[in-house]
């Protein structure tokens, strides 16, 4: 028998491992490996339709198939096709031509389809003001933005008032209002409240008397200017005002602000009337500071009807929830 060799084991597991590999059969080349430039070459030659189905089927291809791409592939000479009048421009999404908008700010001869997603996150807070401007669907009908949820509203532009919301919409925006007029309501009795307590039982306070009649004519004057907002049908007398109430607000912290300092001596003195003042005089602070965010929000640019856009996730809207809520706090357009 011969002698045990180390070097001749290794040679024969070697060769056993050169066999098997040689025996399994080699991969198959695939689409993905193949160079990018001849994947741009193999696009150039399909449809629209062939590549939003391609887009969908590949992570690679959902990066590689962009808006970029199919402008340059079915605008020629500066005209469109009239394959994207049911392309997105956006987001490539084909819902079908009853959902999507006729950008108008785009040229007439470019690519103006955008699905009613993408188009209502690059409405302003102006439509607010005035937010009837008749729309064009890709199917040719026409119809409103409803002034609740950003949506379009097809009523092939009738100007008939009621067709410019939806149904829901409607009902939601009913109980918005009623809302906002309850706790209008209670706002303002809360402050006739206070000015009344500070000019009966606080009258010997010079603390709380003058701060709480500084806070009343200033509501009085926001009455006022609510009122003219409401009234006017010009867009820049319309902003001008919507300013002044916030600067009206904040004049309105300080007094309220320091009235309920000054109660806070009194609380614990005996008697129930002293406490439910200073109750009062804290809420009455609480509502100017949400009244101040409000406001503050609107006119930093922040529409409300964010909160009801599809796709979000659950944080955002929550976020978005709170801030439409303090908006509507403040201000319900009318």
């Amino acid at each position: 028998m011969p002698p045990y060799s180390p070097g001749y084991e290794l040679s024969t597991r070697s060769g056993q491992a050169s066999r098997a590999r040689a025996s399994q059969p080699s991969p198959s080349p695939s689409l993905l490996s193949l160079p990018l430039e001849l994947h741009y070459l193999v696009l150039s030659y399909l449809d629209l339709e062939s590549l939003l189905q391609l887009r969908r089927s590949s992570r690679l291809y959902h990066h590689v198939i962009t808006p970029d791409l199919i402008s340059r592939l079915f605008i020629r000479n500066g005209v469109a096709s009239l394959a994207l009048t049911a392309c997105c421009y956006q987001c490539l999404s084909t819902p079908g031509l009853d959902r999507l908008v006729v950008d108008k700010d785009r040229g007439a001869s470019s690519w103006q389809s955008v699905c009613f997603r993408c188009w209502s996150n690059f409405i302003t807070v102006d439509y607010h003001v005035n937010p009837w401007p008749v729309i064009k669907i890709a199917n040719g009908d026409e119809g409103y933005i409803c002034h609740f949820c950003n949506w379009p509203v097809v009523n092939n532009g009738r100007d008939d008032g009621i067709d410019r919301l939806h149904a829901r919409c409607r009902s939601r925006r009913r109980l918005v209002i009623f809302v906002w007029v309850v706790m209008a309501i209670l706002q303002f009795g809360i402050g006739v409240v206070c000015a009344v307590l500070a000019w009966t039982h606080y009258k010997h306070l010079k603390g709380i008397v003058f701060p709480s009649s500084i806070d009343f004519a200033l509501a009085m004057v926001s009455v006022v200017v609510f009122i003219c907002r409401i009234c006017t049908n010009n867009d820049r007398k319309y902003t001008r005002l919507l300013l002044i109430e916030l600067i009206l607000t904040i004049l309105r912290i300080p007094p309220v602000a320091y009235s309920a300092r000054t109660t806070v001596a009194y609380r614990a003195s005996q008697g129930l009337l002293p406490r439910f003042g200073f109750g009062v005089f804290l809420i009455n602070l609480i509502f100017r500071i949400l009244d101040f965010i409000g406001h503050a929000l609107l006119n930093a640019g922040y529409d409300p009807r964010r909160f009801l856009q599809k796709g979000l996730n659950r944080r955002t809207k929550c976020l978005y929830g709170v801030a439409t809520f303090l908006v509507y706090f403040a201000y319900i357009p009318f």
